[in-house]
């Protein structure tokens, strides 16, 4: 098993600035605000909510993120840029948890208080960078009526291949019908 380092967790970042810049630019923003936090459910609630540090939430300016894990790698595969607007009431209106030191002090701040900037879609995500890819060229035309049991097969029947297919974006499952779709 690999050990991910300080260095590989601040490359990640710098990767993950690097892919939202465009998008950062035209806001007019400073990639320096953008920042991969972890979405998790805490013991004994049921929303979603992403911790901040004092020295994260307190600057008095907005924050842009993208939900990673620990080291700063993507979560989600459309890659969503979100913001948290700044609200000077922090203190009072976010629960704490942690220490009660200042560097260890962390601010719940609910997942559904965060606004949407921007969802990528799947080709943005996997084209290379500097490829264009033509809205003509992505098949969007697919028949979604009644399932028909001879061509469309119950979810029961999805094999592991096919699902890691689904998952990789790859055209690896041996029913060709799936793989078409994913091409």
């Amino acid at each position: 098993m690999s050990t991910v380092t300080t260095e590989d967790k601040k490359e990640n970042l710098k990767k993950l600035r690097e892919f939202h810049k465009k998008t950062l630019g035209e806001k007019g923003v400073q990639e320096t605000s953008l920042i991969g936090k972890m979405a998790y459910r805490p013991s004994g609630k049921v929303d979603k909510y992403v911790s901040f540090f004092h020295s994260e939430i307190s600057k008095g300016h907005d924050v842009y993120l993208e939900f990673t894990d620990r080291f700063n790698v993507p979560e989600d595969s459309d890659r969503t840029l979100y913001l948290y607007r700044f609200n000077p009431h922090f203190d009072e209106e976010y629960e704490k948890v942690g220490g009660e030191d200042v560097n260890s002090l962390r601010y719940l701040v609910p997942v559904a208080e965060l606004e949407t900037v921007k969802k990528y879609s799947p080709e943005a995500v996997i084209a290379p960078k500097g490829a264009t890819i033509k809205i003509s060229e992505v098949k969007t035309e697919f028949d979604f009526g009644l399932p028909d049991v001879d061509q469309d097969p119950p979810l029961n029947e999805m094999t592991i291949r096919d699902l890691a297919a689904i998952l990789l974006q790859k055209p690896v499952s041996k029913k060709e019908w799936l793989n078409d779709l994913i091409r």
